[in-house]
């Protein structure tokens, strides 16, 4: 029974909406019919059916000859187009630039990160609530399920989420023995298109195209890391994690702790600077502030963090508002 209840709580919202609906409507179909017998039959072969299903492991194939692990579902999804179905794709969804990062190799820090994203940021669709930690579990349980003769792809670049994640996953792989290796995405596509070949800056995996990754796979792969490169990785894993702050960028090869105000005098000047722009000094599209900035600022962070801080400033009285605050798209603000 208890295994069958952590398997439910890792069902994502609509994968239980779904799952429900169907129960009632078979059920109602046979409430009609008033075949009481018949539904308790049902209720039973439900349940076995659900059970066996909640149960099973994750599946590798024969033929799959390589894992990949990438920060972000959107960068896995390019990449599994540009990949062979031979490579299995796993995106870590989660963004780790931001939020707590304590722990998250626990349960503990896990449901404290939860609880941080569920405070302070506005995802749609009520993401949070229904699909975060599925999402996260789920991902878990496929990476710890890698099968020992496949070898594994680590995918990253110079920025704080997927430094933040090429650690982590190492450190969720430090019972493996399948050789590990990374692609760092924006040295190896400088090394292929750059040198005056383009002026595009890769600041994250999930900038290039797909084809892209194709060709940097097929030319980048490099070698293995060595035991001692793994266990480097792994400790400062354990040195990040045990940091309480809430935002952290990648900085001259290291990471840097900042405060969660870092980005505030950055979105506090575009506010006016968009407010003299106008004829009147008129309310700013809180979705136009955010545009803003993501396209100045050099270090990579998310719309979802900088409308948090956003909110933070109309609740502290640095900005007045119009409209209701559930999405960027929804209120305008202004310098009070």
């Amino acid at each position: 029974m208890e295994k069958l209840r952590e398997s439910i709580e890792k069902l994502s919202g609509s994968d239980a909406k779904s799952l429900l609906l169907n129960v009632m409507y078979r059920l109602e179909l046979m409430k009609k019919e008033d075949l009481q017998d018949e539904m308790i039959k049902e209720l039973l072969s439900l349940s076995n059916d659900l059970s066996d299903s909640l149960q099973k492991e994750v599946h590798y194939e024969m033929d799959e000859t390589a894992v990949h692990i990438i920060s972000g579902e959107s960068p896995a999804g390019s990449l599994r187009i540009g990949l062979s179905h031979e490579n299995r794709i796993i995106g870590f969804p989660d963004f780790f630039a931001e939020g707590p990062v304590w722990k998250i190799h626990t349960e503990q820090g896990r449901i404290l990160r939860y609880e941080w994203l569920r405070d302070h940021i506005n995802y749609e669709m009520d993401y949070i609530e229904e699909e975060y930690i599925s999402r996260f579990s789920k991902t878990l349980a496929t990476i710890e399920e890698i099968p020992a003769n496949i070898p594994i792809v680590l995918w990253t670049a110079n920025n704080a989420d997927e430094q933040t994640g090429l650690r982590y996953f190492l450190y969720l792989l430090r019972e493996k023995k399948n050789d590990i290796y990374i692609i760092n995405t924006p040295e190896a596509f400088e090394t292929l298109y750059g040198k005056g070949k383009t002026q595009f800056r890769v600041r994250h995996s999930g900038e290039v195209a797909s084809y892209q990754f194709k060709e940097i796979y097929q030319t980048n792969l490099g070698n293995p890391l060595t035991n001692k490169e793994k266990e480097i990785l792994r400790n400062e894993w354990l040195l990040l994690s045990e940091e309480e702050n809430v935002l952290r960028i990648w900085e001259g090869g290291s990471f840097q702790v900042i405060e969660e105000n870092y980005f505030d005098s950055m979105i506090i000047d575009a506010v006016r600077r968009l407010q003299r722009e106008q004829e009147t000094a008129d309310f700013i599209l809180a979705a136009r502030v955010i545009g803003e900035i993501l396209f100045q600022s050099e270090h990579l962070v998310s719309h979802s963090y900088l409308e948090y801080r956003i909110r933070y400033l109309v609740y502290n009285g640095t900005f007045k508002i119009r409209g209701i605050p559930k999405s960027m798209r929804h209120y305008r603000v202004q310098v009070s």
